[in-house]
């Protein structure tokens, strides 16, 4: 029996999901009753007034709730006098590891970290892809191959992980999902510079940027990157320094920073002589490789 302690995006979700895979779930609490009031609706459970109750009758709590909040509330439960024998806490934080349930875990509760690798912004398409989605679990306690085992059940795709692993691996999260979108705005970003309204540019950018995820995904980043870097076309790299510095400054430092990380992926390439990569490196750093002569290189191409 799952009982949940906040009644979010995150909570709901998970809920509806553990429900619809036949696991009993014991209902919510919330600081909004309103809030557990709709997750016990949506899941055929109940909606708690008092933490204890939901502690007293339910083995696996999941704390869903903002990440500020799961060391107070894991000090506060802490002080409960319950009989947390065989019981297991779990939050879903992504950057905080099971040691922020150090008060729970002195009480001999099993504590874990469960974090799905997966926007929650769309509850029902989160729910449609959460059992195609990875999650990591880190954890220590007696129960916590009872835990795993509640996981196999809902077919859940579990990858453990390190305890001191995981706020990397939140970082890792937050650059492919948070920051891809930041740079997918940046390109929109110049796009209407160039003259472009919104939605065209978004249309103009759409099938590029699904192509090459779908080519990383498929082959990899070296197979994958394609473009001037890639070519070594410092001409070119150029022009876009100097297109980009009139407009702001902060993205053609951007730019530079990623160009930079991107030459790591062109050397394992292994298509482009070392002339050529210093020049690229140069113009990319500081601009001193303007008077370089690439016109071989850029006549070749």
């Amino acid at each position: 029996m799952i009982g949940f302690i906040g009644a979010g995006q995150v909570g709901k979700t998970l809920g509806r999901y553990f429900a619809k895979h036949g696991v009993q779930i014991t209902g919510y609490y919330s600081r909004s009753y309103e809030s557990a009031s709709k997750g016990a609706e949506l899941t055929k459970s109940q909606a708690f007034k008092e933490l204890r109750d939901l502690i007293t009758t339910s083995q696996l709590i999941m704390m869903t709730m903002p990440d500020d909040r799961i060391g107070d509330m894991a000090v506060h439960l802490g002080k409960l006098n319950l009989d947390w024998k065989s019981k297991i806490v779990c939050h879903t934080s992504g950057v905080h590891s099971s040691a922020l349930l150090e008060p729970l875990f002195q009480q001999g509760v099993t504590v874990a970290s469960l974090h799905p690798m997966l926007s929650f912004a769309d509850e029902d398409y989160a729910l449609k892809v959460l059992g195609q989605t990875p999650l990591t679990l880190e954890g220590k306690g007696t129960q916590m191959n009872e835990l795993k085992k509640i996981l196999q059940v809902v077919h859940l795709k579990v990858r453990e992980l390190k305890t001191e692993q995981k706020s990397l691996y939140h970082a890792a999260a937050c650059i492919v999902s948070n920051y891809l979108v930041t740079l997918m705005d940046i390109g929109i970003e110049c796009l209407v510079k160039a003259g472009f309204e919104q939605h065209s540019a978004i249309e103009l950018i759409e099938p590029l940027a699904t192509g090459t995820l779908h080519n990383f995904l498929e082959k990899g980043s070296e197979a994958a990157l394609t473009g001037p870097i890639a070519r070594g076309d410092v001409g070119t790299i150029r022009t876009h320094l100097q297109a980009i510095s009139k407009e702001n400054k902060h993205i053609e430092e951007i730019y530079r920073l990623l160009g930079e990380s991107t030459l790591s992926i062109v050397r394992k390439q292994n298509q482009l002589d070392e002339y050529t990569l210093d020049g690229l490196k140069e113009v990319l750093q500081n601009e001193k490789g303007n008077n370089r002569n690439y016109q071989k290189n850029e006549n070749e191409k």
